[in-house]
């Protein structure tokens, strides 16, 4: 059987937390910005669309076994919503799970992405037991990829025009980390 995250989790200034149904208007005041999506594979959502989300992660929270965490990430000293964290088993008999991050735009560049990755991969390979935790991003998401690089996972390669959205084909780059390369980094962050 599959446990469940204990939540809050926590990284040094962040604390990962379910969502409320009161969170859809904070969310939406930085998610229906063009810059939030400018590399994403979909239309921008309207609020509407954030708060059936939120509403969705928020009921998600009762589900048994949960196989979705989509979560706040709230600063510790103010509480404010920097973005989300997103952890999903895709299939708990092969171990396999899928994680990503959302950051508010006035909250880029602050480290708060490499905060939220390493957590959720704490979470997959310390608390699920998962063998293997893929994510993905546009190859032109240099932000991004620099935090899965930054965060150990290792590049597969990219799923060529995997999506057509906004009048175009999207590509996907595929990175992932096992629980071997997970242990091997987590040694080394002892040592230090």
């Amino acid at each position: 059987m599959l446990p469940d995250l204990p939540l809050p989790l926590s990284t040094p200034r962040l604390g990962l937390r379910n969502y409320g149904n009161s969170d859809a208007t904070a969310v939406a005041a930085y998610v229906v910005t063009a810059d939030y999506w400018q590399h994403q594979a979909v239309e921008m959502p309207s609020a509407e669309q954030i708060a059936a989300l939120v509403k969705w992660g928020a009921a998600e929270a009762k589900v048994t076994p949960r196989l979705n965490y989509f979560l706040a990430a709230t600063r510790k000293d103010s509480s404010e919503i920097v973005g989300e964290a997103v952890l999903r088993v895709l299939n708990p008999t092969a171990r396999q799970a899928e994680i990503g991050f959302g950051i508010a735009k006035k909250n880029w560049r602050h480290g708060f992405a490499t905060e939220i990755g390493r957590a959720l991969l704490a979470a997959a390979f310390d608390t699920l037991k998962m063998h293997r935790v893929t994510a993905q991003c546009a190859p032109e998401n240099l932000g991004s990829l620099r935090v899965l690089q930054k965060l150990g996972m290792a590049r597969e390669g990219v799923m060529r025009d995997v999506a057509f959205a906004r009048g175009r084909w999207w590509s996907s780059v595929v990175m992932s980390m096992l629980e071997t390369e997970y242990a091997k980094i987590k040694s080394v962050q002892r040592g230090k």
